[in-house]
């Protein structure tokens, strides 16, 4: 999943904007050194010629060379600004995946206040305790194994698990934006951003990000792409 909204769209229009700036010197600084190393190429025959021809022949040489080499800077300027451009479009996109992340932790709160509240008048009027069934894993007494029970987790589940994904997405991001890599596991997004995910500690560098969906979106891929000329690292 990835996110789309008016912010990130107006942010990755701008990288897109600098990458094709970029590209457009680029052709020409290439177009231009072509130009120039054809004519130096037929140089010696024309100068043989016509030896008056050495002087234009060379002077046009390193006027080509010149713009080729003055496009080149500005393809680099772009390059740059291309890269600033993505690291800008990736904080916007990092701070609405926190947005979407607040919007469905508070879907599931509201769920949870009508359940709590639903469940207290059901105790009232049964005259016992209401538990929801959850996720159970322990060892088999018998074989040994160790076994998960899968229980009913109830409606707020769904958007609790959301959240947990949109909140990793974003990690994701300020992670690869503060370290210049991907994180390896959950585990490396809790030391860095606290204990978001439930990590248990045997387990801290082996619970992968991608435990609630696709970890990187595609934005990050496309800046990735932009900043360091590859995909993913």
């Amino acid at each position: 999943m990835s996110l789309f909204t008016k912010p990130i769209e107006t942010a990755r229009k701008n990288r897109d904007q600098a990458l094709t700036d970029a590209a457009q010197w680029e052709a020409q600084a290439a177009a231009k050194r072509a130009e120039a190393d054809q004519l130096d190429a037929g140089a010696n025959a024309a100068i043989l010629a016509d030896e008056s021809a050495a002087e234009r022949i060379t002077a046009q040489v390193l006027t080509l060379q010149r713009k080729a080499s003055a496009y080149d800077q500005a393809a680099r300027e772009a390059r740059a600004k291309a890269a600033d451009a993505a690291r800008d479009s990736l904080r916007v996109e990092a701070d609405e995946l926190d947005k979407a992340a607040t919007k469905k932790k508070q879907e599931a709160a509201k769920i949870d206040a009508e359940v709590d509240k639903l469940r207290a008048k059901l105790e009232e009027y049964d005259g016992c305790p209401y538990i929801r069934q959850v996720e159970e894993s322990d060892w088999d007494a018998v074989d040994g194994r160790y076994r998960t029970t899968v229980r009913h987790h109830g409606k707020s589940f769904a958007s609790k698990q959301e959240a947990l994904h949109l909140t990793t997405q974003s990690q994701v991001i300020r992670y690869w934006l503060d370290e210049g890599t991907l994180p390896t596991s959950l585990g490396d997004l809790n030391d860095k951003y606290g204990a978001t995910h439930n990590v248990l500690a045997g387990w801290r560098g082996d619970t992968p990000i991608s435990q609630y969906g696709e970890p990187i979106t595609d934005g990050l891929r496309e800046a990735m792409a932009a900043i360091t000329g590859q995909g993913e690292e």
